[in-house]
């Protein structure tokens, strides 16, 4: 039987690593249900789906960077 805790296989051959990150209560929500509908539209394994979320967001570096600069001001 599989540990629920255990580290989900790594992808690509990279090795897998877990990470700790605080968070908006709604962000983390919302963050959830979007690795949810993608994991279940695409059928592939939700760390997958949450590595191509993030990279989609660093792909987008450059316009978060300018939102939080607005958002400070």
């Amino acid at each position: 039987m599989k540990h629920p805790n255990a580290p989900a296989p790594a992808s690509a051959g990279q090795p897998a690593v877990r990470r700790s990150w605080y968070m908006p209560a709604a962000t983390a929500h919302a963050l959830a249900a979007a690795v949810d509908d993608l994991h279940f539209a695409t059928r592939r394994p939700k760390h997958e789906v949450l590595a191509a979320l993030i990279d989609a967001a660093l792909a987008s570096r450059d316009q978060v960077a300018d939102r939080l600069a607005r958002s400070a001001s």
